[in-house]
């Protein structure tokens, strides 16, 4: 059985810093999956024969010069490509930095934002509470027997004392004038 708390959390300010490095190291992955994904792309496309197609198609509509080429700009192309991964990183990084800095602003005024977070406790934890709880209860029972069992024995020698009438014995408290 697990138990669940319901715990509120107020997240009142972002560390900008950390922000940075997490939002570069995100936006680099970004850009790089893009950038290799267009790489196989285009070499997919190469070797299917398509922009030599496309160039076919724009040569004889007449968009093309008989020596100008798609496939031979590759270099171009593949340097655009990675320029504006860069642009995209570097713009991202910083818009998000950017927000981060107006979230700090914005959570000073306004208190910050809440969130509602369960925390979820396990068995082994309850059973450890149990084991206490059992123990305790143990320790409260072996006294309350003991105590039960010296007043049944002082009424038995009370009793015995009076219908044999032997004299009580009672018990000798300490005079506070000694």
């Amino acid at each position: 059985m697990v138990v669940v708390n319901r715990v509120r959390r107020i997240i009142r300010k972002i560390d900008p810093w950390t922000a940075l490095k997490i939002s570069f190291v995100l936006n680099f992955i970004i850009a790089l999956s893009m950038v290799l994904g267009l790489v196989i792309l285009w070499i997919l496309l190469v070797n299917a024969g398509i922009p030599q197609e496309l160039e076919g198609i724009a040569r004889k509509v007449a968009l093309l010069d008989d020596t100008s080429s798609i496939v031979d700009n590759s270099e171009e192309l593949f340097s655009s490509v990675v320029f504006l991964a860069i642009v995209y990183m570097l713009g991202q990084t910083a818009i998000t930095t950017v927000t981060v800095i107006f979230y700090n602003l914005i959570s000073d005024i306004v208190g910050g934002l809440e969130v509602v977070v369960l925390e979820e406790s396990y068995p082994e934890d309850i059973k450890e509470s149990d084991e206490t709880k059992k123990t305790e209860q143990n320790k409260e029972t072996v006294l309350m027997t003991m105590s039960k069992t010296i007043k049944n024995l002082r009424s038995q020698i009370d009793t015995k004392a009076e219908s044999e009438e032997i004299p009580k014995i009672e018990e000798q408290k300490p005079d506070s004038n000694q």
